[in-house]
């Protein structure tokens, strides 16, 4: 593999105007961008969450427009953060959501978009979760080809996200801060320096986070990621679940003043983790990433003198793609079968990722599918419900959207025969409420008996003791109430 002899797009970070710090967006935080607006100089956005795969032609996805809109009213600027394409792999960015994200750029105005070096798809599968790429000089050039994709398919300049790295340091890769910098230059693109990312591969176990910010261009990093997490199995997890580590502020506040381009600080936390962290830690901790951003650029943004170098001889036999389809059936629990493969089984990072993407996988199914599962939990028990879900992810491949991966949920639900009372009904009504958000046309459940009691009850957590009258009833379910859904 070659890279074009032509000259990449000019990465502009001179131009690029400074937003501030803000948070990563979801539903869950609005109450407290609501009660603490000046809080927010900035509010970054995940499109593709707000997109529904329609498996059809001509249009593969349908776009929430009005969550789009409700977005633009938010205050602050707006950042386009890309979760659909990721650089590090052989798959190319997909034409149909480079387009999406064109719309997204345009109508929020944002001026660069961010995407993360890591790959989440083979030539054969999904892996269903954003897995680390190989980090050899073919993996360079592999990344900086989807890069370029980009960058012709987008108005905007790119920045790349530094990703966490369960695996093992390996003696045939290039360390960590090595390998972004590389693709970085090579590509002339800006990076999305995400702290906690790089905090949590030191800690388990890979390059130290000094070593890694003396390998990469600190004047291409236009952007910072925080957030916190959890220990797993004796492994520190990138899980956007609360609080930043104390530790890790401290070291954020060594680098912001090494970063002469920096633009934007963002907190992340996953919706589901706000209800536990509490509004009130999350407004703590954008208070202190407004110190933070009052540190930006005090000192030189040239490289730190390289304490560590690793000289690498990359292994022959796993060029990118073999690469990507030996770990990516692994961590979705298939059996290895080539050389790679067995070094990579060998790995306790490969079984950390081979949970992480069943957890991931069964919350998409849960959200999707919420009265289906709640039935399903309340009615068999947590641990009955996980080895069934387990079982769906052994035998079916990831999807990566919601609706699709719950679409065969539903199908090998339908197969098993349970016989869970009202599970038919409640199943064919969640299917129901996904199709109409797909396609936006209403449709009418039938039920023979009053429906209303049992999803009321399984709305709030509980199975009904109290059947519904019989008789002819239906509940018409249309795009407005397939939202609330």
């Amino acid at each position: 593999m070659r890279l074009s002899t032509s000259a990449p797009p000019k990465c502009i970070a001179t131009g690029l105007p400074e937003l501030g710090v803000g948070i990563t967006y979801s539903p869950a935080i609005e109450p407290v961008i609501e009660r603490h607006p000046n809080l927010f100089d900035v509010v970054e956005f995940e499109p593709q969450t707000t997109w529904i795969e329609t498996r059809g032609e001509p249009e593969p996805y349908r776009v929430a427009d009005p969550v789009m809109e409700h977005i633009v009213q938010l205050p602050g600027s707006k950042l386009v953060h890309s979760i659909g394409v990721p650089v590090g792999g052989t798959a190319r960015p997909e034409q149909a959501q480079l387009a999406l994200l064109g719309r997204a750029v345009a109508r929020l105005n944002s001026p660069w978009v961010s995407e993360h070096l890591s790959f989440n798809s083979t030539s054969g599968f999904k892996t269903g979760f954003f897995l680390p790429p190989r980090q050899t000089s073919e993996g360079v050039e592999t990344a900086v080809l989807s890069i370029r994709d980009l960058q012709e398919g987008l108005t905007v300049p790119i920045a790349i996200e530094t990703g966490v790295n369960y695996l093992q340091p390996r003696s045939d890769e290039m360390p960590d801060g090595a390998f972004v910098a590389a693709v970085a230059e090579a590509a002339d693109c800006g990076i999305l320096l995400d702290l906690h990312n790089i905090f949590a591969n030191a800690l388990n176990g890979r390059q130290s986070v000094d070593e890694f910010l003396a390998q990469i261009p600190l004047d291409r990093v236009w952007e910072i990621h925080l957030a916190g997490g959890f220990e797993m199995d004796g492994y520190w997890l990138d899980a956007h679940s609360g609080a930043i580590p104390d530790p890790l502020f401290e070291i954020s506040k060594r680098v912001a003043p090494t970063l002469p381009n920096l633009k934007a600080i963002i907190f992340e936390i996953f919706p589901s983790f706000v209800p536990v962290a509490g509004l009130d830690t999350i407004r703590a901790q954008i208070e202190k990433l407004h110190e933070l951003w009052e540190l930006r650029g005090k000192t030189s943004g040239e490289r730190l003198p390289v304490r560590f170098q690793k000289s690498f001889k990359a292994n022959d036999c796993a060029p990118p793609m073999v690469w990507e389809r030996a770990l990516g059936a692994l961590v979705i629990d298939q059996p290895p079968n080539d050389e790679i493969a067995h070094e990579l089984a060998a790995d306790p990072g490969v079984g950390v990722l081979t949970r992480l993407v069943y957890e991931f996988r069964a919350s998409m199914i849960v959200g999707a599918l919420r009265l289906t599962a709640r039935l399903l939990m309340l009615a068999l028990g947590a641990e009955l419900f996980r080895a069934i879900l387990q079982d769906f992810a052994s035998k079916t491949p990831p999807q990566p959207f919601a609706s699709s991966e719950a679409e065969a949920f539903a199908d090998y639900l339908m197969a098993l025969g349970l016989k869970v009372p009202r599970l038919a009904k409640v199943l064919e009504f969640d299917r129901a409420t996904l199709a109409t958000l797909i396609d936006g046309q209403p449709r009418i459940v039938d039920f023979d008996i009053d429906p209303l009691p049992m999803l009321r009850a399984l709305a709030e957590g509980r199975l009904t003791d109290i059947p519904g009258e019989p008789g002819e009833y239906e509940i018409e379910i249309t795009p407005t109430t397939a939202a609330l859904n």
